[in-house]
């Protein structure tokens, strides 16, 4: 009924403006607008299957604090724009981790070790075990073209053991995304980490800790 009478105000309307206006607010009344959901991301399951040589006898160690810079003490998932201005980290507005970076990595980092037989505790239970230090200084997804980009992730390990530097290296890994957003970038970031993992496990491994 109230739509009957309300084209029959149209019908009575001469002034044509009025009745344009009169048509966009019965539109704009007819139709309620979809909110945008906000999403979370973390890197998902473990599904390495590696495992412990038996030469290279068992991994003890502690793994220290996570160093990070300022701008990824937060949930945020943040990108570059290389062909723009790369030195201006931004961050997605609806697109988080469910945990800073800086924890994401040391938890899959810790995930990784123990499913492959190392024993890892935290640097304040291992106090004579060799202390593993990460500084995260990119963790990004970077964007080289409006429909094109990467996760990079760039990184320092050093092990210390009885207040000496044992050995330190820096990691760099990049991985392509699947498709130039943040669901796209979140998976590779995932590959990222995963990769950056491997290459340190295997840089530990090749060190006199004993």
């Amino acid at each position: 009924m109230i739509y009957t009478a309300f084209f029959r105000l149209l019908g009575n309307l001469r002034n044509t403006g009025t009745t344009v206006f009169l048509l966009m607010l019965l539109s704009a009344c007819s139709s309620t607008p979809v909110a945008q959901q906000s999403q979370q991301y973390d890197f998902g399951p473990l599904t390495t299957n590696a495992s412990v040589q038996p030469n290279q006898g068992k991994l003890q160690l502690s793994i220290a604090e996570v160093t990070i810079p300022p701008a990824l003490d937060s949930n945020a998932m943040l990108y570059r724009l290389q062909y723009d201005n790369v030195q201006q980290l931004k961050a997605y507005s609806l697109h988080r981790w469910s945990m800073p970076p800086a924890q994401l990595l040391a938890q899959r980092l810790k995930s990784v070790l123990v499913a492959q037989g190392a024993d890892v505790l935290a640097n304040t239970d291992g106090a004579n075990l060799p202390i593993l230090r990460l500084e995260i200084d990119e963790f990004s997804q970077i964007f080289t073209a409006a429909n094109q980009s990467n996760a990079q992730i760039n990184l320092r390990a050093s092990v210390i053991k009885g207040h000496k530097l044992i050995a330190q290296k820096s990691f760099q890994q990049k991985v392509a995304t699947s498709t130039a957003d943040a669901p796209g970038g979140a998976r590779a970031m995932r590959e990222a980490a995963d990769a950056s993992i491997a290459e340190i496990q295997t840089w530990i491994m090749s060190l006199q800790l004993k």
